[in-house]
């Protein structure tokens, strides 16, 4: 974690921070769920990318956080997306080139959502535009939840509550979002 963050955060506050995802995973474990080594792993990545996220460090360590997140959530959410036996080679080529698309778009989201000097805003401007384009076509539940995640901070938890839905469901509105960001990027990028 500390070489994906850029070693801008001190590993003693990554340890404290990766003590509490510990914790968090010894409460909520469930074996009918996951395995424990990966449940753990992940509770301990995000408790530790929460934490950078609530320090509000650098903004520079604020944006990769964010991204890591994003592309964590989004891994997560399409892992449990059965794989369909009949495919044949070139749908699993298109499977994966929607993958890498999905994956580039959510971790410019959360780069984008964090750029900080007027350096980093230039490079990512007109990525920051055409995700803004893209952001504004999603439907309401998706750009809603997008747009208060990303760009006002606020946790699943809250805003799944505010659109009265569970988590879980969440979850899988934002893996579609970040779908739909991806097909939108790459289509103008061509």
């Amino acid at each position: 974690m500390e070489r994906r963050l850029g070693n801008m955060v001190p590993p003693e506050d990554m340890r404290a921070c990766a003590h509490e995802g510990l914790l968090e995973a010894v409460r909520t474990f469930d074996p009918t769920r996951a395995s424990l080594p990966t449940y753990v792993a992940r509770k301990v990545r995000w408790a530790i990318l929460d934490g950078v996220k609530r320090e509000r460090r650098s903004r520079r360590a604020l944006s990769r956080a964010t991204a890591l997140l994003c592309a964590e959530r989004l891994s997560l959410e399409l892992a449990s997306a059965p794989d369909d036996a009949g495919f044949s080679e070139d749908d699993h080529v298109s499977a994966l080139d929607r993958l890498l698309e999905a994956h580039a778009a959510a971790l410019a989201l959360g780069l984008v959502s964090g750029a900080g000097t007027p350096e980093e805003h230039t490079s990512r401007a007109e990525m920051a535009h055409a995700l803004r384009h893209a952001i504004g076509a999603l439907p309401e539940r998706e750009r809603t939840l997008v747009e208060r995640h990303y760009f006002q901070g606020e946790d699943f938890d809250e805003i799944a509550a505010d659109l009265g839905i569970s988590k879980s469901w969440a979850s899988r509105l934002h893996a579609q979002a970040i779908q739909s960001l991806a097909t939108a990027i790459a289509a103008r990028t061509r």
